[in-house]
């Protein structure tokens, strides 16, 4: 999701002398909308006679070629020998290697609880919609890992937190993944990487966030981001996104407060929860008329 560190993660691996963007496509989404181009290719398949001696390998080349076409669109933006594509959603993610078979992937995940406070203070996104969208890209992040389990030589699920507090040994185990070599890398500069975009550079004459480079204080800890929320808070992310990011290796706070009122509170967030989802389709129908 958007807030989970994935400029952090790009710009490392950027400093590697193979690695660069599909310039000027910074976040390009192609997977987040995959849907599209399956429906696509399964409406041409359907089209084919197998009296032409067409079968299933024939759709599944057509997949491999139409990924090929959008891995050329962006390696012919970018300025090394491996594109870096990135993309803040895993919408859809379940479909990337029926057109990417051949990709490496990385899915980075943070702690929900610092995602949602960044969200918060860096897009005024409401706390109680980002808690449910961590949850479900987290049920994503899990089924697709379940799924795929035997393709795991193709994929790499990391933590931010461990990236960021231990960068060297992620980024050496990245590599190999990678196949890339660690000699040729710039550890020095990539150990002194400056912040970009993170929520506490949220200016308040301009009330928005800017993506200039700032050299790392020692007093930046983007590991602190709910140090201040309420028992409620607190509660309420536990019910709604904790089961979901245990699989990763988060753990809940607990919470000692008031528990036959915060259990009332859930229950009430609940069904306002869910009467939002019920009518946000007749909303938008409505806003389009």
């Amino acid at each position: 999701m958007p807030r989970s560190g994935t400029n952090f993660l790009s710009n490392l691996l950027q400093l590697h002398p193979e690695c660069g963007p599909a310039d000027p496509v910074w976040e390009d989404f192609l997977v987040s909308h995959l849907d599209q181009l399956a429906a696509y290719s399964d409406s041409v398949a359907g089209e084919w006679d197998a009296a032409w001696g067409v079968n299933e390998q024939t759709a599944t080349d057509l997949d491999i070629a139409l990924g090929n076409g959008l891995a050329d669109f962006l390696e012919d933006r970018c300025p090394g020998t491996r594109v870096v594509s990135k993309t803040p959603r895993v919408d859809n993610l379940g479909l990337f290697f029926r057109f990417f078979p051949r990709g490496k992937l990385l899915i980075l995940v943070r702690d929900g609880r610092s995602i949602v406070e960044s969200a918060a203070r860096s897009f005024d996104w409401n706390r109680e919609a980002a808690m449910h969208s961590v949850s479900q890209a987290a049920k994503t992040i899990a089924r697709f890992q379940e799924i795929h389990a035997s393709e795991n030589d193709h994929f790499r699920i990391l933590r931010y937190e461990d990236l960021w507090q231990d960068t060297e040994t992620q980024l050496h185990g990245l590599f190999k993944f990678l196949e890339l070599d660690p000699g040729n890398y710039d550890w020095q500069q990539a150990l002194a990487l400056p912040v970009r975009g993170s929520s506490e550079l949220k200016t308040a004459q301009e009330n928005t966030i800017h993506w200039d480079p700032i050299e790392r204080n020692p007093e930046f800890d983007p590991m602190s981001r709910f140090a201040d929320w309420s028992d409620a808070l607190h509660f309420r992310y536990n019910h709604v996104v904790g089961a979901d990011m245990a699989p990763f290796g988060y753990r809940n706070k607990s919470v000692a407060g008031p528990a036959i009122l915060l259990r009332l509170r859930n229950v009430l967030l609940d069904v306002t929860w869910g009467l939002k989802v019920l009518l946000r389709p007749l909303y938008h129908r409505l806003r389009r008329r």
